[in-house]
């Protein structure tokens, strides 16, 4: 992806629909937090994320089992980013084994960080798909359908918080 003209689903509703959540407030942080470590328990992955597609970079305001830089950074750039193609389609977006993936072999995710398997589902408030939820895990893995129902039912559940704070956020601004 080297700044072509891909455009999200959504687009440019969706960077409307962002600028109006405080994605830094600790409190919505905090429950997007513990959704994801709900997903990441009950799939039993080891990392699952909120992740926010922006224009150059994906950012994570909810996550579980981080580390390292990626922790710290809380994102990523927009090229090494997997939840891109679930907001692109709308769609679910599921790689089960990242080494064998002709479009994420090469990902420094996959070669450098280890991420080997993964599996999103897109996030959207108000008709505007703005991230993924999604898992990542070390081993390749399947995804079953079951699995998929569980990331959408984070996902709505992501979707609703979202939404909240941005009305919040919204009639705050109109008083």
């Amino acid at each position: 992806m080297n700044g072509g003209s891909r455009e999200p689903a959504g687009y440019p509703d969706r960077f409307e629909v962002l600028a109006d959540i405080d994605l830094d407030d600790p409190e919505l942080r905090r429950r997007l937090d513990l959704i994801s470590e709900r997903t990441a328990g009950r799939l039993g992955q080891p990392v699952a994320l909120v992740s926010m597609v922006l224009d150059t970079a994906q950012v994570f305001p909810g996550s579980y089992g981080l580390t390292g830089w990626l922790a710290e950074m809380a994102g990523t750039p927009i090229e090494w980013s997997f939840c891109v193609n679930a907001v692109e389609t709308g769609a679910a977006y599921v790689v089960p084994d990242t080494t064998v993936d002709a479009k994420q072999a090469d990902n420094p995710l996959v070669t450098v960080d280890g991420v080997r398997s993964y599996a999103g589902v897109p996030i959207i408030v108000d008709g505007a798909v703005l991230g993924t939820h999604c898992v990542l895990g070390t081993d390749a893995r399947e995804f079953t359908d079951a699995d998929l129902a569980e990331l959408r039912r984070g996902a709505d559940e992501i979707s609703g918080v979202l939404g909240a704070y941005r009305s919040a956020r919204g009639d705050e601004s109109e008083g």
